[in-house]
């Protein structure tokens, strides 16, 4: 009776088999994309509000293109553990839009505020990459910094990271100090780190 039962009624065939596509569809799909949007909607709203600095300092980031050779996604790899923790989706909450990169042809960024810190590395790297790391092929970004004699660098919130820029790069008695842009985008590295 059962062999005849799908025959001679079709519509219970399409209710049958759609029942069971949305039940499906609701465990595999929908209910995990629901509770996605939960946890991100509560980390957005656990996150304090940006510092205007950050904020500056991320659209210089997009505006330069630091992505296109700097992730900001670590995968679930070996290579990838000096770089910290694998990316989750609630890394991004917030961003719009969100920089995971394209391509690393520089370290991974996602965590770059606990590894390297220092306002006076992130300076000299920015002003002159390969002061720092001698085999990088970043450019050098010498616009973000004014450069002026000695004395009058001291006067500035950052002129003493300036007295560390090396003689070979500058003519004695200048140093480079950096702009506003060069803080901004500064800051804005120093808060990639990851929870």
């Amino acid at each position: 009776m059962i062999n005849h039962f799908f025959h001679t009624r079709p519509v219970a065939l399409v209710v049958i088999v759609g029942a069971i596509f949305f039940a499906l569809s609701w465990v595999i799909a929908v209910r995990p994309a629901l509770s996605l949007r939960a946890e991100t909607l509560r980390l957005m709203a656990t996150q304090p509000a940006p510092d205007p600095s950050i904020a500056r300092g991320r659209a210089l980031y997009i505006a330069e293109g630091c992505g296109y050779c700097h992730s900001q996604l670590v995968r679930a790899t070996f290579v990838d553990a000096p770089y910290g923790r694998a990316t989750v989706a609630a890394d991004y909450a917030g961003q719009r839009p969100p920089m995971p990169g394209t391509q690393r042809t520089g370290p991974d960024l996602s965590d770059v505020g606990t590894r390297q810190p220092s306002w006076m590395w992130q300076f000299m790297h920015l002003y002159n990459p390969r002061s720092m790391v001698p085999q990088s092929v970043m450019p050098s970004f010498p616009w973000y910094f004014e450069v002026m004699p000695r004395a009058e660098a001291e006067a500035h919130e950052f002129g003493l990271y300036a007295a560390a820029f090396d003689a070979s790069i500058l003519a004695p008695g200048l140093v480079a100090v950096p702009t506003q842009e060069a803080v901004d985008l500064v800051a804005y590295l120093r808060a990639l780190k990851q929870e």
